[in-house]
């Protein structure tokens, strides 16, 4: 089965729920014409997904707590088996540093898990809205095809919408770049994690990657981008190892 037959049935989901919202926003008198609600739909959708995963996101962020209290015993054991290259030792390494962060609770792949619940949601509004683009009239969000908010295309992207794409474009990749850098920097705060330049990579890619998407999906990464910003900022004063 392609990646597209599996994302289909999250698309479907994508298109209904954010349909839903905007008809629940115009019932409450905003103007179906302006392209704004469609992008206040989108800031309601990462609330909603965002809130759903918070669980999620408090066990990676204590699991996170737990690997660092840990890392001057993994690093201890990693010294143990420096230089030792032999498929033995490398496996009797690797049992060891499980049976660790078993003893302790700690799940290194945990960190991933909102990441990976995210990824399909993310293609997915990328394939709705860059269908709904196309089909106006006739998708699920079709009038989002035709939508304008603050002089900007929502289907066009930051490079082909105009000069008021190019600004709300940059605008929302800004935003998100910044709150990424911000994120990270809460991350490596009190740690010996590398930091400096690293920190602007993944923003930097963020950024360039943006430029070729619907300002409707860069409105989405900007949202999501500022909820992990304040969300890091919250667990990190209010999580605390178990």
């Amino acid at each position: 089965m392609s990646l597209p037959d599996l994302i289909a049935p999250v698309r479907a989901l994508v298109e209904s729920a954010l349909t839903l919202l905007h008809h629940l926003l115009v019932a409450a008198g905003l103007d179906p014409a302006d392209g704004a609600v469609w992008l206040l739909s989108v800031a309601l959708l990462v609330v909603g997904v965002r809130t759903a995963l918070l669980p999620l996101a408090v066990h990676q962020h204590r699991s996170a707590l737990r690997m660092r209290a840990l890392a001057p015993e993994a690093e201890r054991l990693r010294q143990r088996y420096r230089g030792r290259t032999g498929p033995a030792d490398r496996r009797r390494h690797a049992e060891e540093l499980a049976a660790l962060h078993r003893r302790h609770g700690v799940r290194p792949l945990a960190s991933m898990l909102p990441l990976l619940v995210q990824v399909p949601l993310f293609l997915a509004l990328v394939q709705a809205l860059e269908h709904a683009s196309h089909a106006a009239g006739t998708a699920a969000l079709g009038s989002f095809a035709v939508a304008v908010a603050f002089g900007a295309p929502l289907a066009a992207t930051a490079l082909t919408g105009g000069a008021p794409a190019a600004v709300v474009g940059g605008a929302l990749l800004a935003a998100t770049a910044l709150a990424q850098v911000l994120t990270q920097h809460l991350a490596v705060v009190g740690t010996t994690a590398p930091g400096g330049r690293l920190l602007l990579l993944l923003p930097l890619l963020t950024a360039a990657s943006g430029l070729l998407l619907p300002i409707g999906v860069t409105a989405y990464w900007a949202c999501s981008a500022t909820w992990t910003l304040g969300q890091q900022a919250v667990l990190r004063r209010v999580v605390r190892v178990a």
